[in-house]
């Protein structure tokens, strides 16, 4: 039976119903009862079927009532006028309650229209939340596909251009919708007559140039802006669920390149440690024969610089990875100075001048840090040095500024700020040796015990380091 007269039929099998029960009970029930039973009809055709039903029933059932219970019986008259008043009473409240079933039954259906589509967001984000992202995103696309028509995801940089999919109107709608961000196509306001809709999946105010594609329904009619609208909420999840796999893959990269660093410093580390006791037997033995033999002295100064490579190369690996943790202590400045001096092979031409008062206060440092820090500024030195390296210091209120200086070109001031960056060269200049590692350890090594490092070109010609190192507590007393 076609179900647009099933309530109309039920309306009419109601009143008729109503008619045989009063009609045989009418000394029993009386006509004012009879006549409020009239409106269960009204009531149940109007949240069946709605305003029509409903006001049928109404009518049908004023005149029925006059019809066969209002003397005189069956006919249409009516001799008494509180009989003619209980007439229009039942039809006023018939129409009036058909109106407000019908309104409830509306606002019903509304509200279970709204349910279904939050359960839909709901069942999308949940899609979207608890699955790997690519594999969400794939499911959560094949389940909107499934239920309102072919999707297509689109970026900006790969629009349309399929004839056979996309028309030229297509193509031009796809464009507008990623460049304004705007709802496209079928369905919408801009450019309706398009085969499909385009959707952003990214708020306006946020748009990236991505959205979706939604083919017209099959049975060529065009989307409600209900639905375009609740389309669009799906849209913005795909969107999240986009970005929430384009962050999983940089999280994957991220962590394969900190692998990949963690391995290279790792065999960098142990490179070094496994270098350093054939370096020291080596070293050892050539520091006996260049006691006797000059060209052995030579291959003890290469030896040397081959170490504290090794030694940078392990200082580096203990920045990055963190396990830098320095033992401070007080130490006499003389004799770090001393020390560092005499683990270096001064280079031939050049002139290693030392300032060093003898009644510096004693500072705070890790010996063996410091130690290292001045033999890469001493290194760095020579490498540059036209002649001269001088070692200088002096006490600065609560601190002891160490300098070293060269009698070189200098460091132009645009390449300071990068001085102390690993493998950093000054612009121009011709010095390939070391390892490009010595002030970065610097950097490091003085950073960790809670020194200053700074660079400065000195009138007279050369470049100038200096390190502020914190003088004991009692010194400071």
């Amino acid at each position: 039976m076609n179900r647009s007269i099933t309530p109309w039929l039920e309306a009419l099998l109601a009143v008729a119903a109503i008619i045989w029960l009063t009609a045989a009970q009418l000394p029993v029930l009386g006509l004012a009862s009879s006549a409020l039973l009239f409106l269960l009809p009204v009531l149940m055709a109007s949240v069946r079927g709605g305003v029509g039903p409903g006001l049928f029933a109404a009518i049908a059932g004023a005149a029925s009532y006059n019809f066969f219970l209002l003397e005189p019986r069956y006919t249409f008259r009516v001799h008494q006028l509180d009989n003619l008043i209980s007439v229009l009473v039942l039809v006023a409240l018939a129409l009036v309650t058909s109106r407000l079933a019908s309104r409830l039954m509306q606002r019903e259906a509304e509200a279970q229209e709204r349910a279904k589509l939050s359960a839909e967001c709901a069942e999308i984000s949940s899609l979207l939340a608890g699955q790997p992202p690519q594999t969400a995103l794939v499911t959560a696309a094949s389940l909107i596909e499934t239920r309102y028509g072919k999707l297509i995801l689109l970026s900006e940089g790969a629009m349309p251009n399929d004839g056979a999919a996309f028309s030229s109107l297509d193509v031009a709608a796809a464009a507008w919708a990623a460049h304004n961000g705007d709802i496209t196509g079928h369905g919408s306001e801009v450019m309706p007559a398009a085969d499909w809709t385009f959707l952003p999946l990214a708020l306006k105010n946020e748009r990236d140039g991505r959205v979706a594609a939604l083919a017209r329904p099959m049975d060529g009619t065009t989307r409600p802006t209900s639905q375009i609208d609740h389309l669009q909420q799906l849209t913005l999840l795909l969107g999240q669920g986009l970005d929430r796999e384009a962050l999983e893959i940089e999280r994957r990269e991220r962590e394969m390149l900190e692998e990949r660093d963690h391995l290279r410093r790792a065999f960098l580390a142990s490179l070094a440690h496994d270098f350093r006791t054939p370096l020291t037997v080596i070293s050892g033995r050539l520091s006996v024969l260049a006691q006797k033999n000059s060209e052995a002295r030579d291959a003890l100064a290469a030896a040397q610089r081959l170490d504290r490579m090794m030694n940078d190369l392990i200082g580096a690996a203990r920045i990055e990875g963190g396990s830098l943790t320095p033992h401070l202590e007080n130490i006499d400045l003389i004799d770090v100075v001393s020390i560092a001096c005499e683990d270096l092979q001064i280079p031939p031409q050049i002139t290693l001048n030392r300032n060093v008062p003898a009644d510096l206060p004693f500072v705070i440092a890790d010996p063996v840090l410091l130690r290292h820090v001045l033999a890469n500024l001493i290194d760095n030195a020579f490498r540059h040095a036209n002649s001269t390296v001088t070692i200088s210091a002096d006490g600065e209120g609560n601190c002891v500024s160490l300098k070293v200086g060269d009698d070189g070109p200098g460091v132009p001031s645009s390449e300071q700020a990068r001085i102390f960056e690993r493998f950093a060269r000054a612009e121009g200049s011709d010095r390939t040796d070391g390892s490009g590692l010595g002030l970065a350890i610097v950097k490091g090594f003085a950073d960790a015990m809670a020194m200053s490092v700074t660079i400065e070109n000195m009138d007279e010609g050369g470049a100038r380091f200096a390190l502020a190192i914190p003088m004991a507590a009692k010194a400071v007393e």
